[in-house]
């Protein structure tokens, strides 16, 4: 079975839903360091002020309450005490802030995006509220408000989009990445050679320490790892389906990674970047550095490529619902 096809059967049952917000700013809003982290406490906040059935302190220390349909806990904060890598799971929300404005004066469009992996996108419509609330009470230094004034689904590999919210109408969702679009996505991409941009600070670790340097065999070991937990979580598998033994990723794994290490770097314009998220709740700063910047992969990266596709909608590294590990693949002619 060739390594395209592990990745179709693999990832079975996994879908992603792209979610472009773009709302009017009322007044100045600004943000420091990586706008990510400031999105994703503004959007927690007003997720588990309106729809969580228990107070903050209850989600944060994990008592008992209904977490299979709490939207706070879905996307945020869910933690599963028998999950094979401890309590804490990925999160199915990926976040894409602006990249290239910290400052939007009134009257000035913000546009950041989320994206719902599995069974998390059962949860849009409480998304959708707890964003048009997070405009309300406002974002960034000083809780600059701003104005929901439309919901777009967007398809990053198709490069198509589609309105789904504009003023009062609302139509449902029906583009999203699947198994067998990122497999065909794939197939018209070169094997012999891939860029990659790496837009938000990417943070992988090695031996429990951070990396300062990509190589491709870490970067394909945690976005193997990824995939595989977010698979086991919230893949959406039908009738005729059964889930993916454990067994089956470590082989993929391994195969993979001995790609990896027949890969050259050709171009390396990457840098280390010192980013910090804080918490209002804890007063508290955490470590959100990484590496930005463009590198090329050069050699047998063929059966690498549906896995950097699904990679740029899920990230890789840490800190992903904050939008940290973002990359795209550059599509040079």
């Amino acid at each position: 079975m060739e390594t395209t096809t592990d990745a179709r059967r693999l990832m079975q049952g996994v879908t992603v839903q792209h979610l472009r917000f773009r709302g009017r700013a009322r007044e100045s809003i600004f943000f420091e360091g990586e706008p990510g982290s400031a999105l994703r406490g503004a959007l927690y906040q007003s997720l588990s002020s309106n729809f969580c059935s228990e107070t903050f302190e209850f989600v944060a220390t994990g008592a008992p309450h209904d977490r299979e349909t709490c939207p706070v806990c879905w996307l945020l904060a869910r933690e599963i005490p028998e999950a094979g890598r401890g309590q804490n799971i990925p999160r199915p929300l990926t976040l894409q802030p602006p990249l290239h404005d910290s400052h939007f004066h009134p009257g000035e469009i913000l546009s950041f995006s989320v994206a719902l992996i599995g069974k998390a996108q059962n949860m849009l419509p409480y998304l959708a509220r707890a964003v048009q609330k997070m405009g309300d009470f406002g974002v960034g230094r000083g809780r600059g408000r701003f104005k929901l004034e439309a919901i777009d689904e967007v398809h990053p590999l198709l490069d198509t989009e589609r309105k789904l919210m504009d003023q009062r109408v609302v139509r449902h969702p029906t583009l999203q990445v699947t198994p067998s679009v990122v497999e065909d996505v794939a197939r018209r991409l070169p094997t012999h050679a891939v860029t990659l941009e790496i837009l938000t600070p990417m943070r992988l670790t090695a031996g429990e320490k951070p990396v300062r340097e990509i190589t491709p065999r870490v970067f394909m070991q945690r976005l193997i790892e990824r995939c595989q937990n977010l698979s086991e979580h919230y893949a959406e598998l039908t009738a005729d389906q059964t889930p993916i033994d454990r067994h089956e990723w470590i082989t993929a794994q391994a195969a993979l990674l001995a790609v990896a290490e027949n890969v050259q770097i050709s171009y390396d314009d990457t840098r280390w970047v010192e980013a910090f998220s804080g918490s209002r709740r804890t007063r508290h700063l955490s470590p959100i550095s990484g590496i930005i910047g463009r590198m090329r992969w050069e050699g047998p990266i063929g059966p690498l490529i549906p896995w950097l596709l699904w990679g740029t909608s899920l990230h890789v590294g840490k800190n992903a619902v904050k939008g940290s590990g973002y990359y795209q693949i550059i599509r040079l002619p």
